[in-house]
């Protein structure tokens, strides 16, 4: 698994994972802290090394869906 992307709190790393998933892309959140901050070190998104290609397109189709509602 290899880190593709750094988040400040938890509940944004999980729906980057939830958008992962739901397109079939395995994905772990890892350095939860305390509450639903990340902590020190934040919160990071990993997926396995075959699949960054394919999540970095999804999260990118995903912030901008999230920026452009429709």
């Amino acid at each position: 698994m290899k880190i593709i992307r750094n988040y400040s709190m938890q509940f944004e790393a999980d729906l980057a994972r939830i958008a992962l998933e739901g397109a079939g892309i395995p994905a772990v959140v890892v350095g939860v802290g305390m509450g639903m901050e990340g902590g020190i070190g934040g919160v990071q998104l990993l997926v396995p090394e075959d699949r960054i290609e394919a999540a970095l397109k999804v999260l990118k189709d995903f912030e901008h869906q999230d920026e452009h509602p429709e």
